[in-house]
């Protein structure tokens, strides 16, 4: 028999009453629109600190019959990340679709097994979980317990990470002091969950010791910055939902016409010449929002708008001083740059070498020059197009 761990008891069920009492305190202050899922949310998490408290003081082995009850429910974490996103977007209508509830019906199924087969086997395939024994059938029953764990880990990167961008979006839309407290929580929940994966994959419990201890500090954390900062909350609410509107009115765009129009005032209209050139100024001009601007040259270029910007001051910069006499700092002002000294730093930067150098050979970066105007390249499309049709 293992010996019980008190100190892994505390820590652990502490954290799961934390979390209990606080999804209730939640219940009488949240409006009724997002406080069932924000409370099954941090309930289901109080749920699985005491399942853990439970199994790594190592009172599991004093009651083996109720290790796998709280399993299937913890699969129900994934999903509600995504519900409680969307409703932080304000989507209150939104509901999740059959696909996102068949894993959570399958992990019913394995407890049909629990309790067909006898105590001395529920006590093996206990032992077989927590040591990384991965003999069959018990390896199913690993994948059964690290199967909520994985759902957390898809769940969370697919929405920072989707297509639609909304995610990444949305947190760059928050104040520094939020967005720093976002990014920091979210690569710690990673962090604490490739480790708890990685413990119970190889067996090596201190691995998932580690992890589930970080789980009580992450929900006190959250609590006291939730505290200290009351509004941070609304602040992550309405960043989604203005990355959301973004993207919904992005769509609305003709991708195609709106590149073209954005490479005529490039190049026809030397708007990159303008040294106090903003992101604001050039979205006016394209009749965009700087929002709608941003994500349109990220989406298309894989760059930023200053970088796009730069891009084409390189790129003419390198056709003065092949074509012209013209002294470097003139050449600097020419294409946008405000100082001698910033135009060499962004042109080493882009071409790995001093303005000078370039003057003395340019075949030599023939090809870097090359691959810089390919990146900025835009397919023409009919010029005659009206202004007006870049909107659908």
């Amino acid at each position: 028999m293992q010996e019980f761990s008190f100190f892994d008891f505390s820590i652990l069920g502490f954290g799961g009453l934390f979390c209990i009492v606080w999804a209730a305190g939640l219940s009488l202050q949240l409006p009724n629109q997002i406080k069932w899922v924000a409370v099954s949310f941090i309930g289901i998490s109080g749920i699985r600190l005491i399942w853990e408290a439970y199994t790594l003081s190592n009172a599991v082995f004093y009651f083996p019959e109720i290790y796998p009850l709280p399993i299937p429910f913890l699969y129900f974490v994934g999903p509600s990340i995504l519900l409680y996103y969307e409703t932080l977007s304000g989507n209150i209508q939104w509901n999740l679709k059959y696909k996102h509830l068949v894993p959570i019906a399958i992990s019913f199924l394995p407890l049909l097994y629990w309790f067909y087969i006898s105590s001395d086997q529920r006590f093996h395939l206990i032992l077989s979980i927590l040591y990384g024994h991965w003999e069959s059938p018990n390896s199913i029953f690993t994948f059964w317990v690290l199967g909520p764990k994985i759902s957390i880990l898809v769940y969370a990167l697919f929405i920072g990470t989707r297509k639609s961008g909304e995610g990444a979006l949305a947190i760059s839309l928050l104040p520094e002091k939020v967005r720093v407290f976002s990014i920091t929580l979210l690569i710690y929940i990673l962090l604490m969950i490739l480790t708890d994966i990685i413990g119970y994959v190889t067996g090596i419990r201190y691995l998932y010791r580690i992890s589930a201890w970080s789980h009580t500090f992450a929900v006190i954390f959250v609590y006291l910055y939730s505290k200290l900062n009351p509004y941070s909350m609304l602040e992550i609410s309405g960043a989604i939902k203005s990355a959301r509107y973004t993207r919904s009115k992005l769509n609305r765009i003709n991708h195609q016409i709106a590149l073209n129009k954005l490479k005529h005032l490039m190049s026809n209209e030397a708007y990159y010449a303008d040294e106090d050139l903003r992101l604001p100024s050039l979205a006016e001009a394209m009749k965009m929002s700087p929002h709608q601007l941003s994500e349109l040259i990220n989406a298309h270029f894989q760059m930023s708008f200053i970088h796009f910007v730069n891009s084409y001051r390189i790129i003419m910069a390198c056709k003065m001083l092949e074509e012209e006499e013209r002294s470097i700092l003139s050449i600097a002002f020419a294409v946008g740059f405000n100082s001698k000294s910033a135009f060499n730093r962004v042109f080493r930067e882009f071409m790995a070498n001093s303005p000078s150098e370039y003057r003395k050979n340019p075949s030599l970066f023939e090809e870097v020059k090359k691959h810089l105007s390919n990146k900025i390249q835009i397919d023409s499309v009919d010029t005659n197009t009206s202004e007006s049709q870049v909107i659908d």
